[in-house]
Order: structure tokens, then sequence, then C-alpha cells
């Protein structure tokens, strides 16, 4: 119980001193912000209404870089709900130096037909860029922490994680970038693993299209419900 109240209080602690730097710096680089839109709908024989929302917003100051991402899911057929899913992530990081920092992590996901009300972890641990040729970049994070899921039942488990992650984002040209985010969540009674392909291209200064591929894998789920999941969008991205 000593190491997850550590950690509780480590991230508590990033969290507050990274978002009191940041409000005070002089020297921070713009917040950089995408917002996704996703919608589809049909009517006649079958009435449907896909709707997705993403928003990803990123600051990256002095001694710390924030990264705040939150997307939501809903999908109906004549009337009845199939799809709903929300999940959201906040990270603070601080910087050793140029290539590396330790970072605090809190994430949540609410998935409706998951069997579970929501899962939900905390993790602390190490940042590191592995490499980057200025078109090309990598970067690798490693981190312990806490999972917490309940479930449909009402019954709530808590069990330690392992948390390993990796970046990869490649600007392809001036126009088009391709992202690959890998993570896996290693815990004492579950594995969960993502993965979230993306490749994206230009329309103007400040709006593109994007095409993404997700694919969340749950090593043990409720009876009756799948291990994976997959996702595959298109969407219109505004930056700013």
């Amino acid at each position: 119980m000593i190491s997850i109240k550590l950690i509780w209080a480590t991230m508590l602690a990033m969290i507050l001193v990274g978002t009191l730097s940041s409000a005070v710096a002089e020297d921070a680089e713009a917040w950089a912000t995408e917002v996704e839109v996703g919608l589809v709908s049909t009517s006649g024989n079958t009435d449907t209404q896909n709707l997705k929302l993403r928003a990803d917003s990123k600051g990256d100051f002095a001694h710390f870089r924030h990264h705040f991402h939150l997307e939501n899911l809903q999908s109906s057929t004549d009337g009845s709900v199939t799809a709903q899913k929300f999940y959201a992530f906040y990270q603070a990081d601080y910087k050793l130096d140029e290539i590396s920092a330790v970072f605090g992590r809190i994430s949540y996901d609410d998935d409706r037909f998951s069997g579970f009300k929501y899962q939900s972890d905390l993790t602390a641990g190490y940042s590191r860029m592995l490499f980057d040729t200025g078109t090309m970049a990598l970067t690798g994070d490693v981190g312990v922490g806490l999972r917490v899921s309940e479930l449909d039942s009402g019954q709530k488990n808590e069990e330690g994680i392992v948390r390993l992650a990796g970046k990869y984002a490649w600007e392809v040209s001036e126009n088009a970038a391709f992202q690959q985010l890998l993570s896996s969540e290693i815990g004492s009674k579950s594995t969960i693993s993502r993965s979230d392909s993306s490749i994206t291209a230009t329309i103007n200064g400040s709006l593109s299209m994007k095409l993404s591929l997700t694919v969340k894998h749950n090593s043990v789920v409720p009876v009756g419900r799948d291990k994976t999941d997959t996702e595959t969008s298109v969407t219109l991205v505004y930056g700013f």
C-alpha cells in the first residue's frame, strides 16, 4: 500500500506543480490542440447514426509537458444504442534533459457494452526519446501503477500494473503524416493492450482528414464479451 500511495502522491504533485509552473512560464511554446469529428447517418429501411468526437491538446514548457486527450463514440441503429464509449487521459512529464523525463499519467475508460462500468489506471514512470531524425521520431515509456476496474455487477477489483508504451511519428511529406501508438498495461490479473494507427492528410493550413485504426485487447473480460475491439474511422481534424 505504501507504493500505491506514493504513486498517487507523485501524480497529484506533478499535476499541481506542472500546472502552476506552466501558468506563469514566460518561455512556453504555444499549446497545440486538435479536434476531430466524424459523423455517419443513414435513413430509409435502416436508420443509423454514428458520431465520433476526439480532442487532443499538448503544451510544451520549460520544465513540463502536458498532454490531455479525450474521445467519445456513439452509434445507434433504429433508435437503439449499439455502441457508447468514452476514453480520456492526462499525462504530465517533468523534463530531466532534452531526451528524457519522468511522468505521471491517469486514464479513464467507460465502454457501455464491455461488461465494465469503468476501468481507470494511474501510473508513474520514465520516458525517453529513443531517436529523432527530424522526420521520424520514436519515444518509449515504462512505468508502474494501479488499475481499478468495476464490473456492471458492481464488483470492484484493484491490481498493480506495469505500463509499457511507445509512440512512432513519421512526417511522410509536407502534407501527410503517419503515427503509431502502442501500449500495454500488464497487471497481476489482466493485461490491456492498445494500438492506434493513423494517417493524416492536410487539406489546408488548419484542416486535415484522418484515417485511423484502433485496436484494444483485454486479456480477461466478463462472460459473453469479446476480448478484442477494433474501430476504423475517417474524421475531419481541425488544429489550432
